[in-house]
């Protein structure tokens, strides 16, 4: 299920985003990144683009759902 990035982004540390588009040289339009819960995870994509082709560069983070939301 995809959810809006807005949802979950007080979650994230910012540093994550960063270092992401650091290492990768891509560049994170913070109005264009997917979020995707679905069995028990939470990810984050660079774009609708890379999910839908399940490319791992554009995988930004992928996090255990409880974790991530402390429950």
């Amino acid at each position: 299920m995809i959810i809006d990035f807005e949802q979950i982004r007080h979650l994230i540390p910012i540093w994550v985003i960063n270092e992401y588009g650091q290492l990768t040289g891509n560049y994170v339009r913070y109005d264009e990144i997917v979020c995707v819960a679905e069995n028990g995870r939470i990810q984050i994509w660079l774009n609708r683009q890379a999910y839908e082709e399940k490319d791992l560069d554009g995988l930004i983070c992928d996090y255990d759902e409880k974790t991530l939301r402390g429950s």
